[in-house]
């Protein structure tokens, strides 16, 4: 039992459970009927120790509820980078960077269709591949 299982649960508490059970769900260990009773049982918890109850029956790994959470991410280098929500950077920012030097070259030089040409695509693959 933790030191904080008393304390009330909060929005974060709630969709770190909620993205948990998806997980259990996704991974079969989980009924779809399970599955949205949990999910009904995390709508109404009021205590984390309520939350926690959820994942005792199910594999880890078990989700990261309130002082847990809070510790692991404020623990240095734990942070995610800004980026993909795996906290990993996909480039977009190097590549829009590197294709808006392409453009401004062309401009510089004169060359105004190609630059338009460029600036187009360097947009359409940034918003593509940025998507992912």
């Amino acid at each position: 039992m933790n030191d904080d299982d008393e304390l009330w649960v909060d929005s974060a508490d709630r969709r770190t459970a909620l993205s948990a059970l998806a997980e259990h769900r996704d991974e079969e260990h989980l009924t779809t009927a399970e599955h949205e009773r949990r999910r009904g049982l995390v709508r109404v918890a009021q205590t984390r120790a309520d939350l926690r109850a959820l994942f005792a029956d199910l594999p880890s790994p078990h989700p990261l509820i309130g002082e847990e959470r809070d510790a692991w991410q404020a623990s240095p280098g734990s942070r995610p980078v800004a980026g993909t929500p795996e906290g990993r950077s996909n480039g977009t920012g190097v590549f829009l960077g590197s294709g808006g030097l392409i453009v401004l070259g062309a401009l510089a030089a004169g060359w105004w269709v190609p630059a338009i040409v460029l600036g187009c695509l360097v947009v359409v693959v940034t918003v593509l591949f940025g998507a992912r």
